[in-house]
This record gives C-alpha cells, structure tokens and sequence, in this order.
C-alpha cells in the first residue's frame, strides 16, 4: 500500500456487487409475487370452504329453498340420479345442491346431500 493513498472498491468490484443486488431483488420480487398469488389462492379456498359449509348446514336442516340467490351466489337443488344403475342402492336417496358464484368464470360446487341426513336434521 503507497502511503497517503486510501484503499476503495474497485469499478469492477462494484459492478459485481451491484448485479449480485440486482439478481438478489429479481429473485425476491418473484418469491413475493409468487406468495402473493398462493395467499389469494388459499383465501378463495377457504372462502369456497365456508360456503359449501354454510349451505351444506342449510340443507341437512331443511332451511334450503329449492332455488334462490343471495349476495354473489345461486343455487339450485335437485335430485342426484346414479348414472349406471337401474336406480339409487336400497334405502339410499340423495339430493344435491349446485353453488353458482356470481362472476362468470367462477367454479360451479355441487354438494351431495344424503336424504337421511336432511330428514334427520328436519326433525331436530
């Protein structure tokens, strides 16, 4: 080292350094996107989670109109017919629930509602 001569970084030292940076928050930006999209993803999960859960509680309680619409959702309730079968086993019906939500590209939910279940949670 020469007397009176301060030691610095180097241009190519800093260049370096300044693109390891750069890397480092290209990369963190897309972790952060990446848990943003999953955190939207499991929120609308649990959202569709609380609503089938709602209806499916309305149903087995006899509490369902056949058909109706409330806040960003539809519904409609019918029969569920067992395809290849000459008809539902013995002592077994079942009823269904078709969730429509509002926006247009949403996800039908159908739920499967044993007549049992609804003809007991009627008499409660």
């Amino acid at each position: 080292m020469i007397p009176g001569r301060r030691r610095a970084f180097t241009l190519a030292e800093t260049l370096v350094a300044v693109a390891v940076l750069g890397l480092v928050a290209a990369g963190s930006m897309r972790l952060a996107v990446l848990s943003a999209r999953a955190l939207g993803e499991v929120r609308q999960g649990r959202e569709r989670l609380a609503l089938s859960r709602n209806f499916w509680l309305r149903a087995v309680g006899g509490k369902l109109e056949s058909r109706g619409r409330e806040k960003a959702v539809s519904w409609e309730t019918g029969r569920f017919d067992f395809p290849g079968q000459d008809g539902p086993p013995p002592g077994y019906s079942c009823g269904t629930v078709v969730i429509t939500p509002a926006p247009a590209g949403g996800e039908k939910i159908v739920l499967y509602v044993p007549d049992r279940m609804i003809s007991r949670g009627s008499k409660q």
